[in-house]
């Protein structure tokens, strides 16, 4: 399905990450991989058996200077997905805007622009690009006790439509946006409120897979979506309906 083309994944060695460059990997893509977790490679090529086409970096992204450096000479990229973001609760007390919205801001938001911006160009040059932005539940309903990463998840959105607007018919930009996955991130939740509260909320009553979201990634990024652009698909089974 992707052979030959050439895929950026942030957030690469994440819950979500690993599944998808796995599959991503199986159908013949070259992946570059991006995360800020030095560990990030090892916990890649552990879990993928053919490493031969993932070239992983390093790096948080911070400006347009630091994704120039990763992208280098790419003139042609099939596809970017930004899984990349930190997860910090707030209580929007004293020295929360620098202690927690700038960082929660810098890691969701600020660091897409940035590479969005370097491989535009690259893109533009593929023929049917795909860009797939990785939201949240948060987004939808709004999480109390996390509203910086709230409005990070709402931006992401936001500029996915404007983008999306902007780019057709070259690149389609779409958002995927999970409920309660599997993964490290929504555990502090969880632990909080208790699963069982958790589940409650949940349709389909048990907790989503990361390879479940990692499916309709892949799906966004492949020809069956050649007429799927600007939109959000929740993963979430069904908690938005409840």
């Amino acid at each position: 399905m992707f052979n030959g083309k050439t895929i950026i994944v942030t957030g690469a060695s994440g819950g979500i990450g690993v599944p998808l460059i796995k599959r991503l990997i199986d159908q013949g893509a070259r992946v570059i991989a991006i995360d800020i977790n030095p560990q990030g490679a090892n916990i890649l090529e552990t879990a993928i058996s053919d490493s031969n086409r993932l070239f992983y970096h390093c790096s948080g992204l911070e400006d347009e200077t630091a994704c120039r450096a990763i992208l280098g000479k790419e003139d042609h990229l099939y596809g970017l997905v930004h899984l990349a973001g930190i997860f910090i609760p707030d209580d929007m007390a004293s020295g929360d805007v620098e202690t927690v919205y700038d960082p929660v801001m810098a890691a969701n938001i600020r660091n897409f622009y940035a590479l969005y911006a370097t491989a535009r160009q690259a893109l533009l040059n593929a023929s049917g690009a795909r860009v797939v932005l990785v939201s949240s539940l948060a987004f939808r309903r709004g999480a109390p006790g996390h509203t910086a990463y709230s409005a990070a998840k709402g931006a992401l959105v936001g500029m996915a439509r404007s983008l999306a607007r902007k780019e057709a018919p070259q690149v389609l930009v779409n958002v995927v946006a999970p409920g309660f996955i599997d993964t490290t991130m929504p555990q502090q939740v969880i632990a909080k409120r208790g699963i069982d509260a958790v589940l409650g909320e949940v349709p389909m009553k048990r907790l989503g897979t990361a390879d479940e979201v990692a499916s309709v990634i892949q799906f966004l990024l492949g020809p069956d979506s050649a007429y799927v652009t600007g939109q959000v698909i929740n993963v979430d089974g069904g908690i938005v309906c409840n």
